[in-house]
């Protein structure tokens, strides 16, 4: 392996880190910064989902602009993208503000990664790009050991926007590394197109959809006519993107035509449902500790430790349990396991056993990752190799829709029970007193989201029996209905992502 291919892992490495960092980071701000900003949940929770939705944009067009412009240059537009927007968002004035400037950044953070991958496959090769690989996912490993505490402890001792400030150093430092380091190993090319149709239909469909979701969180419900009509018409272009997306005989922004192979069908969606599932839980179970037991943000951030130690427990072991057990069994297991480490959460009132939420975390979190990494690994295993880029944007752009909809979703269904319970001289949950006799009333209205949590769970077991009990034979080119990726497509070409941050 030569010093150079060394360097580029690292780097890669250190470019990803950022943006992992800060996506595990903002979930212990959410209270600090509706109180900061005198918001509803409803509204706050953008600061999440506008982000997400960002990452959704970006990472299939990550595929087009690394061919159209270089590796090179996009890891580097992807950096100053996400500097300027972390910068911009430590310094944000309102609840809107912050919302757009981290809708920057996300467009930033959703460049680096499969971009990086990109140029790692192309200098590596693939004899080589699986040991590499390796390094490179570390900071997928270690971001949620460490994000939420340091985000604890910088809420608590400097204030909300330096989760934002921290990231700088590492922006500057992988810029300079990137320009000193690194060289385009395949030519950029004019010749690149992207599908612009495409992005128009499903980005505001998106958007639409979950700002209906919202909404329905600060109006009460889903009776008034901006929540139907946001919903409808993120419903129609939606719908028009995959009628679309099926009709066309060329590659275009996602490659919907995977769905005609099984596995990939039910291993995306079974990974869609259970990203809804642990995405959701993560703006009330941090909200839970500090307002209802009156945590600081670094108490509650390292009382989420358990489930994150129980998910890269689930990684360690999963290549060795799913040769042992089988995709489908280990997946349905892992399900089990990921319903059992909710329920208690779903049960919690304000004075729980806090010996058995720790340990039920650490079961919830090693069903997270025993079950969504073989969902994964089915869903790339199951399509031709030359699809691999196409199945990897794809399957990447359908977990990050299961994050922001169960985000919306479980923060809707929260706002909602808060909405009925909370006193006329407080009618935002950043006016209760933390830990205060207001606020442990509250308790049952924070188990309803993980009601719907355990929802989207079970769900996900429906298409995880039709999953393969062990994995398939490398594809052959000729799998039905899958056409082979072009190399200027939208998709990404590393064979495999990171393992997806709890």
């Amino acid at each position: 392996m030569t010093p150079e291919l060394w360097w580029l892992s690292g780097i890669m490495a250190l470019g990803g880190f950022a943006g992992l960092l800060d996506a595990t980071i903002i979930n212990v701000a959410i209270g600090p910064l509706a109180k900061v900003f005198d918001s509803d949940l409803a509204t706050v929770q953008w600061v999440v989902t506008g982000y997400l939705l960002a990452i959704t944009a970006a990472i299939p067009m990550s595929g087009w602009a690394t061919a159209r412009f270089g590796a090179k240059q996009t890891v580097v537009f992807s950096q100053v993208v996400f500097l300027v927007a972390s910068l911009l968002s430590g310094l944000a004035w309102s609840a809107s503000s912050l919302i757009v400037f981290r809708v920057i950044q996300g467009i930033g953070g959703g460049l680096a990664v499969p971009v990086g991958q990109a140029l790692l496959a192309q200098a590596a090769g693939p004899k080589r790009l699986g040991r590499l690989m390796s390094v490179v996912t570390v900071p997928a490993l270690f971001a949620p050991l460490i994000g939420p505490s340091l985000g604890g402890v910088l809420i608590d001792h400097l204030g909300w926007r330096w989760i934002f400030f921290v990231n700088v150093p590492f922006c500057v430092v992988t810029i300079a590394l990137v320009r000193a380091k690194v060289k385009n190993v395949v030519a950029p090319s004019a010749g690149a197109r992207l599908d612009l149709t495409g992005l128009v239909l499903l980005l505001p469909g998106l958007a639409l959809l979950v700002h209906g979701l919202s909404e329905a969180g600060s109006a009460g419900g889903f009776g008034s006519g901006g929540v139907i009509g946001g919903l409808a018409a993120g419903a129609v272009l939606l719908l028009a993107f995959g009628a679309r997306a099926l009709r066309s005989r060329t590659e275009g922004l996602l490659d919907l035509r995977l769905f005609r192979v099984p596995d990939f069908r039910s291993g995306t969606l079974a990974g869609l449902l259970m990203s809804m599932a642990m995405y959701g839980v993560l703006i009330p179970l941090p909200l839970y500790y500090q307002v209802v037991r009156g945590t600081s943000v670094l108490d509650s951030a390292l009382l989420l430790l358990p489930q994150s130690l129980g998910y890269l427990l689930a990684i360690v072991l999963v290549n060795a349990l799913t040769a042992r057990l089988g995709v489908r069994t280990l997946t349905v297991i892992g399900i089990v396991l990921a319903l059992a480490g909710t329920l208690p959460y779903a049960l919690v009132d304000a004075h729980p056993n806090q010996l058995l939420l720790g340990t039920t975390l650490v079961v919830r979190g090693f069903g997270l990752g025993a079950s969504m990494m073989p969902t994964m690994t089915i869903a790339f295993a199951s399509v031709p190799k030359e699809t691999a880029p196409s199945a990897t944007s794809a399957f990447n752009v359908f977990q990050r829709v299961g994050a922001s909809l169960g985000t919306a979703v479980l923060t809707v269904v929260l706002q909602q029970r808060l909405t009925g319970e909370l006193p006329a001289h407080a009618h935002l949950l950043g006016q209760v007193e933390p830990g205060g006799t207001v606020a442990r009333g509250l308790a049952p209205s924070f188990g309803a989201p993980f009601w719907w949590a355990m929802l989207f769970t079970a769900l996900a077991l429906f298409p995880a029996f039709f999953l393969p009990g062990r994995l398939p034979a490398a594809a052959g080119s000729g799998a039905p209905g899958v056409p082979p990726a072009r190399e200027s497509g939208s998709a990404t070409p590393a064979d495999r992502p990171p393992p997806v941050v709890p």
